[in-house]
C-alpha cells in the first residue's frame, strides 16, 4: 500500500518563510536597540549630571543623513517618525525632560505638533499661553517651552520676554515640525503650522540654520535697521518690533531672524554695535534652529 504525501501550497510556504525572515529581522533590530541603549548609558555616565540632555543640532544632522540615504521601499516619513521616537525615548533615559506646551483656551494649539516631535512618552505640561510656557521654564517647572512661531500679528508676543533678559539665559534652539508632512499624515489636527522650542540651551551649528538676534535700542526705522544688519553681514528674513515701555522715550525691542548660524561670539555683532553706536542698549544672539527637511514635491 503506497503512502500518499500531502501537497504543500507553495504560496503558503513562501508566506511562512517571509514571516520567519521578518521575525529574525525583528530580533536583530531589538538587539541593536538594546546595544544603542547601552551606548547611550555610557555616554550619560561620561557627560555627568546636566540640566538638559537634548542635542538638537546632532539630532537634525542624524535625521538629515538618514533621510539622504536610499530609502528603498520604506514608506515616506517612516524614518523620521521612528528616529524622533527613539531620540526622545533615549533622551528620557539620559535625564529628566518635561515640556511646557502652549495650549490656548480657544483656537489652534501646539499639543499635537509637540507630541509628534517629542514622542509618545515625554511628559508634556499644558499651559494657556506662550508667556506661561516660558515662565514655566524660568521657574524650573518645565525643561523647555514650545511656543508659536512669532509673527507681526501676535497679540501677546512672547519674544519680548527673552529680548528684555540681559543675561540671555533662555534661547531658541529648535523648530517643530522638523519634517513637513502632507495633511492627514500627522497627529496635528487643530494645530498651528509651526513652533519654536525655548530653553537653557544654545543651538549647535548644523550647516543649514536660521538664527535670531535680540536687540533693544532707541527707535530705528525698519528700513534703516535692515540696511545696517545687511551691512554687518546678516541676511534678514524678518524683523519684529515692539515698544519696551510707555511713552515716546521708551526703547524699542527688536527680534531679527536671519539666515545662517549666529554663535554667541559672532564677529558681525561687534560691527552692528559699532554702526548703531549710542542708540543701542542691548544686543545678543537669541539662538536659532536647524532648517527643517524640505517638503517632497
Amino acid at each position: 500500500m503506497s503512502l500518499k504525501t500531502a501537497s504543500v501550497n507553495p504560496d503558503k510556504q513562501a508566506l511562512a518563510d517571509y514571516r520567519a525572515q521578518i521575525d529574525r529581522i525583528d530580533i536583530v533590530l531589538h538587539d541593536l536597540l538594546r546595544d544603542r541603549a547601552e551606548i547611550i548609558d555610557n555616554v550619560r555616565k561620561l557627560k555627568g549630571k546636566q540640566h538638559i540632555y537634548i542635542r538638537p543640532g546632532r539630532e537634525a544632522q542624524m535625521v538629515r543623513a538618514l533621510v539622504g540615504r536610499p530609502q528603498g521601499k520604506l514608506p515616506e516619513g517612516l524614518i523620521v517618525r521612528l528616529w524622533r521616537e527613539m531620540i526622545s525615548g533615549f533622551t528620557l533615559m539620559e535625564g529628566g525632560l518635561k515640556v511646557a506646551v502652549t495650549v490656548p483656551a480657544k483656537g489652534p494649539d501646539l499639543w499635537d505638533l509637540t507630541r509628534d516631535f517629542y514622542g509618545a512618552y515625554t511628559p508634556l505640561m499644558e499651559v494657556p499661553s506662550a508667556l506661561a510656557a516660558i515662565k514655566a521654564v524660568q521657574a524650573e517647572k518645565a525643561t523647555v517651552a514650545v511656543v508659536p512661531f512669532p509673527t507681526e500679528k501676535d497679540k501677546d508676543a512672547w519674544w519680548p520676554l527673552l529680548v528684555g533678559d540681559k543675561k540671555n539665559i533662555l534661547t531658541v534652539f529648535a523648530t517643530i515640525p522638523f519634517e513637513n508632512v502632507k495633511a492627514g499624515r500627522s497627529n496635528a489636527r487643530n494645530s498651528l503650522p509651526s513652533a519654536l522650542v525655548v530653553g537653557k540651551l544654545y543651538p549647535e551649528l548644523t550647516g543649514d540654520d536660521h538664527s535670531f538676534l535680540a536687540m533693544q535700542c532707541v527707535h530705528v526705522p525698519e528700513g534703516e535697521m535692515k540696511r545696517l544688519l545687511g551691512k554687518a553681514g546678516y541676511k534678514v528674513r524678518q524683523i519684529l518690533a515692539q515698544s519696551g515701555g510707555r511713552g515716546a522715550s521708551a526703547p524699542m525691542l527688536y527680534l531679527v531672524e536671519t539666515e545662517g548660524y549666529v554663535g554667541r561670539a559672532d564677529t558681525r555683532l561687534s560691527r552692528l554695535r559699532a554702526m548703531l553706536g549710542s542708540r543701542l542698549q542691548h544686543l545678543a544672539p537669541l539662538g536659532g534652529y536647524a532648517t527643517p527637511l524640505k517638503a517632497k514635491r
